[in-house]
């Protein structure tokens, strides 16, 4: 596995176990996370706004869950400084409600930058 293969496991295992700084720590110092949603060209959070960003993403996981709402992963797919996973939201019936791909950018080990594609 390479190594943005690894962070980027490392971050959504830690999300998965709500550990929300040791997700935050698989950021570099000067990171951003860029939300398809908000103004264009979406939302930016820094570094600095990540963790209470994480802590708002880990809380509508545990809704979707306590409604049945599920989230399905791709494989994730590393070329050079990028990783992409493609990942959809299933109603408890099986439709998808929202697809999304996430284009991860790595730099010294680590996510520089989080870029969310989305398409509901």
């Amino acid at each position: 596995m390479g190594v943005g293969k690894d962070v980027v496991n490392r971050f959504f295992e830690a999300g998965l176990r709500d550990d929300i700084q040791a997700a935050a720590d698989c950021f570099a110092p000067d990171a951003r996370w860029i939300m398809a949603e908000g103004a264009e060209p979406g939302t930016t959070y820094t570094k600095a706004e990540i963790p209470a960003f994480l802590e708002k993403i880990i809380g509508l996981r545990k809704e979707y869950e306590a409604k049945g709402i599920t989230l399905e992963y791709g494989e994730l797919l590393e070329v050079q400084d990028r990783v992409v996973l493609e990942f959809s939201v299933l109603s408890p019936e099986g439709k998808v409600l929202d697809r999304a791909v996430d284009l991860f950018t790595i730099q010294d080990g680590l996510i520089a930058v989080k870029d969310v594609f989305r398409k509901a």
